[in-house]
Order: C-alpha cells, then sequence, then structure tokens
C-alpha cells in the first residue's frame, strides 16, 4: 500500500472515522462497563443506519442459507472434499442445533389471553 491509491484510501478512511463520530464517548453501566444506550452520540452514529440492516440480512444469510447448505454438505463429506477438521465442526454445530431445539420444545406453551 505504498501507492498514491493507498495513501488516499487511508486518509480518507481516517478522515471518515474522524468526522461521523466514531471517537465518541459512551455511556457505561455502572462498574461493568458496557455501552449503553443513553449517550445520543452513541445513537445518532451514521453508519449504524448502515450497519444495522446489513447486520440482519448477514444473519438472514447465515442461518436461512448457508448452515442449511452445510448440514447437506455434512452428509456426503466425500462428495464435496470436507475435512475431518470441518466435519467435526459441522457435527458439534448440529449437535447444538439439536440441543437447543429440545429445550426449546420443552419449554411450556404460552397461554393464551
Amino acid at each position: 500500500m505504498r501507492t498514491r491509491c493507498g495513501r488516499a484510501v487511508m486518509v480518507s478512511l481516517v478522515l471518515v472515522g474522524l468526522l461521523t463520530g466514531c471517537a465518541t464517548t459512551v455511556a457505561r453501566q455502572d462498574g461493568i462497563g458496557l455501552p449503553t444506550a443513553e449517550n445520543p452520540e452513541y445513537l445518532g452514529h451514521p453508519l449504524r443506519l448502515v450497519a444495522l440492516p446489513l447486520h440482519f440480512v448477514g444473519n438472514v444469510l447465515r442461518y436461512g442459507l448457508i448452515e442449511p447448505f452445510y448440514f447437506a454438505m455434512n452428509t456426503m463429506p466425500d462428495a464435496v472434499g470436507l475435512s475431518l477438521e470441518e466435519q467435526r465442526y459441522l457435527q458439534e454445530r448440529q449437535e447444538t442445533w439439536a440441543r437447543e431445539f429440545e429445550a426449546f420444545r420443552a419449554l411450556p406453551p404460552i397461554p393464551a389471553k
């Protein structure tokens, strides 16, 4: 990145960060140090309007399309060329989903009003 274009990209990223308020102070919960939504500068960050929908779309794609595709690939690991590490990871994910599903089914039904 020692080119003119690389320098321009780096300078523009720093300027965007400074001008959009990335370094704002964030109100924190007492003793925990977690950010809260009490600071209006934190909620009014202009990139937040882009990040929230992209985060939602990313989760929908991951859990609606990619995870089921990986689970289907795990049934035929030799055909798609999965390594042993990938097979173990997918098996752990399937077991985790099965436990979560069983825990969800074990919850008592919500009474109708």
